[in-house]
């Protein structure tokens, strides 16, 4: 006999679109549906504001995606009408876990990256993808570096299982990216760092670059990236703050012809 889902009671699109209106750019469960192509038409109505689901009106207001969660279909929802731009969900993220073999014996710490989708493989939520930051540990006498993160909807991914989920759930292949920005310019310091990190995860968030460059021992400009996010209230890409970090580091034009002012950045 088939287990009723934990998430079906949640189902409720007018309680979904209030919430979602209450908390403007969080994702919101909508709906689940026991087909793709049901969910996927769902989300693409909700998108363009369909009298069917006239709770999510006008066109435009809400963003929906439909995801695969065993063996039903979850459609989230999150409200972003209103001032200012909410941060981009990207469809991946790569990380470190360790792995410590696949045979039935130890065969010693070892780290991989993989790369998974930024949806919940257990409800569908929107992973933390956010949140991605270094943890360094000891093995025998070595340090080793692995990612961690903390998913929104409370749901823990176990390393086992991420890299299960890497070899059997096959993700959709990255949209390409523009000619003019399929090879980051030629920088130095915390600026290329950033873009070479940006290159290979697609979405990257400011956040995960202020991470990086600390990893790295640049931590004052991880503290300007940091302070720069807090004015902006938290929306910044990876890119954006590689910019910024640029254009700190331009000479000031309102200053005399003979002298230069600039700000460094280590």
């Amino acid at each position: 006999m088939a287990m009723r889902s934990p998430y079906r009671a949640a189902t409720d699109h007018h309680a979904a679109a209030e919430t979602a209106r209450a908390e403007r750019g969080t994702w919101v469960l909508a709906g689940i549906f026991s087909s793709t192509m049901s969910a996927k038409t769902a989300a693409r109505l909700i998108r363009t504001g369909s009298e069917k689901y006239v709770c999510y009106q006008p066109a435009g207001a809400f963003e929906a995606y439909a995801t695969p969660t065993g063996d039903e279909v979850t459609v989230w929802v999150r409200y972003v009408a209103g001032e200012g731009p909410v941060s981009p969900l990207p469809d991946r993220m790569t990380v470190r876990i360790r792995h410590d073999g696949d045979g039935p014996g130890y065969s010693g710490v070892g780290i991989v990256t993989v790369t998974i989708s930024t949806r919940c493989p257990a409800c569908g939520g929107p992973r933390g993808w956010e949140t991605v930051r270094p943890h360094h540990f000891h093995h025998d006498g070595d340090q080793y570096t692995v990612d961690r993160w903390t998913n929104p909807c409370g749901h823990t991914d176990m390393y086992v299982a991420v890299l299960r989920e890497s070899r059997d759930r096959q993700l959709p292949p990255p949209a390409p990216a523009p000619p003019e920005q399929a090879a980051p310019p030629a920088e130095d310091g915390p600026v290329a760092l950033i873009l070479t990190a940006a290159a290979s995860r697609r979405g990257m968030h400011a956040k995960q670059a202020a991470l990086l460059l600390e990893e790295h021992g640049h931590s004052d400009a991880a503290a300007l990236i940091r302070a720069e996010l807090k004015e902006r209230r938290g929306h910044m890409s990876a890119k954006g703050a590689a910019s910024f970090l640029r254009d700190l580091a331009k000479p000031d034009p309102d200053s005399a012809p003979t002298s230069t002012t600039t700000r460094n950045v280590p």
